[in-house]
Formats: structure tokens, sequence, C-alpha cells
């Protein structure tokens, strides 16, 4: 029995990597674990890592269930079966530092640094995308939670925000018996009150500043978005009460228009 030691090509930097056209032998699978037990970053490695380590498991456990077949008894026999588990407790425990390594880099990026992944392989590559949009969901939780902050602006569409005019334009609209729908406002003088509306959420005072409460018709089905209370889910012609900053961006977007009440 033998198994086959693949080459070696050394690198710049004096690490060496193994040939991806190559495959992995049991003392290569060692060196590669030795190399990531001593370094505390990720180790250059052949871009078929995960394969060519299945490869030699397939293999090592072949020419077990050969030896097993033929003389079970024999001390070569046990001695393929002790390289089989070998093979495979270095396989997965590479695996496990390399995923800890690679969820660390994640971790800055979800910060706003920078990292070289040139030594990632294309599994590990999808693996760190993946950790990194969880953690920069995950980062700001207690931002979320504390309410600092409470929301975001929805993007509706990837039209640019219509620049205001002197003299705002005049919207038509059929009239109606119980309301009153007002030209698109300045945001900046959005009414000081509104009256209580049906909605999704619940009745409350309304908020001064920022948090201010408005009146709104809404102009055409949107996408669900989340605000600060509740989630919404708005279709045309809904009148529904919002923050005075998620309203101003709908009505900017000519996606809604306020709504004065009657007295």
């Amino acid at each position: 029995m033998s198994f086959y030691v693949g080459p070696y090509s050394r690198t710049k930097t004096g690490e060496h990597m193994l040939k991806n056209s190559d495959p992995i032998s049991f003392e290569d699978l060692g060196a590669i674990y030795r190399m990531e037990k001593k370094s505390p970053t990720l180790s250059a490695v052949r871009r078929d890592l995960y394969s060519a380590m299945a490869g030699l498991i397939l293999e090592i456990r072949s020419e077990y269930e050969k030896q097993l077949s033929t003389d079970p008894d024999s001390i070569i026999c046990e001695g393929v079966n002790q390289r089989r588990k070998k093979a495979a407790s270095m396989s997965k425990e590479i695996t496990e530092i390399r995923m800890g390594k690679i969820a660390s880099l994640a971790l800055i990026g979800a910060r706003g640094g920078q990292n070289v992944l040139e030594n990632l392989t294309p599994e590990e590559k999808e693996y760190y995308e993946d950790i990194l949009n969880i953690s920069r969901r995950h980062v700001n939780i207690t931002d979320r939670l504390s309410g600092k902050r409470k929301y975001e602006i929805p993007e509706i569409d990837p039209e640019p925000v219509r620049k205001k005019t002197t003299e705002p334009e005049q919207i038509a609209e059929e009239p109606t018996a119980e309301k009153i729908i007002e030209p698109v406002p300045d945001p900046e003088r959005l009414p000081e009150e509104v009256s209580d509306v049906q909605s999704e959420g619940p009745s409350e005072e309304c908020p001064k500043g920022d948090d201010e409460l408005i009146l709104i018709r809404v102009l055409e089905d949107l996408p669900p978005f989340s605000g600060p209370d509740r989630n919404y889910k708005l279709s045309k012609e809904d009148i529904v009460r919002m923050p005075k900053t998620m309203a101003a961006a709908l009505i900017n977007r000519d996606k809604a228009v306020v709504i004065n009440p009657g007295p």
C-alpha cells in the first residue's frame, strides 16, 4: 500500500501551496493541519482544498475496505483504519479552524474594515459573504433595540428626490366628501396636528419633532417596509399616519400626498 505525496510549490513569502492538479496525500494533509494550527491568519492553500481532502478520505476508506475483505485482523488493516480516522479528523479540524478565522474577518468587515481575501477558496468566499451580511445586520442590534436607530427611509425606487420649486405644483384629484388633498408641501412645514385615522398600528398621541405623525394618502402600491413602531404594507388610496421624516420621503418621491384634516 502506498499513498501519493503531492509536490509543493513555494511562494515568495516562503509558504507552501499545493498545486490544484495534484492529488493530496496524508502527509500533505498533515502539513496543512500543522500550518493552520500554528498561524493566526488564513494560510495559503490550494483552491480545491475541500474536494482534495474529500478525495483523500475516499481513497483511504477504499483501501481500508479492501484490507477488511482480505485480512481484517492484520496489522496492515489496523494501520489503514487508524490513518482513515486521522485523515477525517484532521480534515474536520482544518475546516473548523479556517471557519473561525473567516468569521473573524467577517466581523472586521462588518465594522467597516478592509480584508484581503486571496487565501480563501471559492467555498470559503461564499461562507464569508454569508457571515458578513449577517454580521452587518447584527452589529447594530443594541442601537435598534435601544431606539437610537428607530428606522430607515425605505428605498421605494431609484428615481432621485424631486426638486422643490418656489410655488408647489397643484395636484389634481377627484373631490371627496370627507377629505381635502393639499399640494405637496415643504417637508419642513408639515402640519402641526393631525386627526386620528384607521391604521395598522396602535393609536397614540402625536409626538413632537422628527417623530411627529403626519396624515398622508398613498398614490400607488408600495413594497412592505418597517417604521419605528410598526411595519407598513400600503396600497394605493390608503390613508395612514406615519413619522414626519418617513412621510416626507414618500411625498418627495411622488408616492403620497399630505392630507390637511378638516376641523
